[in-house]
């Protein structure tokens, strides 16, 4: 491992200790770097990581069915050191796709159960009474008449009956050759040709309606970062020999990494649609880069953005605004651009805020890419995802 990112690491796991010990009601961040169905593919995935100098760890941080066991290189309640550790472990080990898990601190440790305490019973003081006189009144004869007591009917409870969703449960089982699950979507569309989907999240039990079309089928597209797309025929009808304990069928698909150089992958670096203006989510990730940097002078990068298609696009860019991650109509620069000044202008937001944080515009080059290098289909349901920017390291 790295020196730069083991020295990194033996600081970090020191402040996520005591920030654990804090408070363990704020959210914790762990830096995940594989997920497993099975605990032995876990345990294996964690002592080699161990062995290339990490201090991992797995455990079922998330206990929502079907059981997954998460291996963790760093947790802590500071979202900016676990975004600054998550980027410089992309840039500097094998771990290309590692991610970050949300939960509450504490998660995935063991709870220990507290008795509750006993509760003295409480003494209720009456106040004193004093008798009331009574006036004499004569003694007159009154007829009694017995009253019978009202007899309750016993109260029947109804039971609330949870409906299910429409159509048949699924789990899409996405994982590479090893075992090792992925995080993503699936899209199920009519035909290869079809224009729209349906989005499914993979690792979960989902509802599926019935196909429209004759022969009952769906093409499945998966979706996710870091790994090649996968096609395939969804036979609704006959979907698998294999189901769960819940009835479930569990469609396995395998999915494969992309081939990567000195690059570094985000996952949530994302513009608003025909835009060189950031969504808000992008800022985490982009974030762990300014501290990458900052704690690696040496390091030099070339920002590469990205667009779906070369054709021109009525959208805007960021003009005389400083704020990088929301829409400002009145001072972005709103007009018709060529692809490649588009992904020009992504890569120099990109750059700009970078700037803006205290990194040195000369570390920092940029190119705009257009259409050119696509990741998908420009005309599919993943075409989306080829609106993006790249970190090429070209100097540490």
């Amino acid at each position: 491992m790295h020196k730069t990112l083991r020295a990194l690491l033996i600081v970090f796991l020191v402040a996520s200790g005591s920030q654990l010990a804090k408070a363990q009601g704020e959210p914790n961040y762990h830096v995940i770097i594989g997920v497993f169905a099975k605990q032995d593919y876990a345990l294996r995935f964690t002592d080699k990581a161990n062995q290339n100098g990490f201090n991992a760890q797995y455990a079922i941080i998330n206990p929502s069915k079907p059981k997954w066991y998460y291996v963790s290189v760093f947790q802590s309640t500071d979202k900016r050191k676990a975004y600054a550790f998550l980027i410089r472990l992309r840039a500097e080990s094998e771990h290309k796709q590692a991610w970050i898990y949300i939960g509450k601190a504490g998660e995935g440790q063991p709870v220990v159960e507290q008795k509750p305490e006993e509760e003295k019973p409480v003494i209720e003081i009456k106040p004193e009474e004093k008798p009331v006189e009574q006036p004499k009144i004569d003694s007159v004869k009154v007829d009694t008449v017995a009253q019978k007591p009202v007899e309750e009917k016993p109260v029947v409870e109804e039971k609330q009956v949870v409906k299910k969703p429409a159509g048949k449960p699924f789990i899409f089982k996405m994982q590479t050759a090893e075992g090792e699950a992925v995080t993503g979507e699936v899209h199920l569309q009519e035909s290869t040709n079809a224009t729209q989907y349906q989005a499914f999240k993979v690792n979960e039990i989902v509802y599926v309606e019935a196909p429209k079309n004759a022969r009952g089928n769906y093409v499945i597209v998966t979706q996710a970062a870091g790994y090649q797309p996968v096609s395939m025929i969804l036979s609704y009808r006959e979907p698998s020999p294999e189901t769960g304990q819940d009835g479930e069928a569990i469609i396995p698909i395998e999915v494969s990494k992309v081939k990567r150089g000195d690059y570094i992958d985000f996952t949530n670096v994302r513009f608003f649609r025909n835009s060189a203006i950031l969504e808000p989510a992008a800022q985490n990730e982009l974030d762990g880069l300014v501290d990458l940097m900052k704690e690696s002078t040496g390091y030099k990068i070339r920002v590469h953005g990205h667009c779906n298609g070369n054709q021109d696009k009525e959208g805007s860019v960021l003009g005389s605004s400083t704020n990088f991650f929301a829409l400002e109509p009145g001072k972005n620069k709103i007009g018709k651009f060529s692809a490649k000044e588009l992904t020009t202008e992504r890569a120099a937001t990109v750059k700009a805020y970078l700037v803006s944080q205290g990194i040195a515009a000369s570390r920092i080059d940029i190119k705009g890419e257009g259409g050119k290098i696509p990741l998908y289909p420009e005309g599919g349901t993943l075409g989306q995802y080829n609106d993006r920017i790249e970190i090429e390291i070209t100097k540490r």
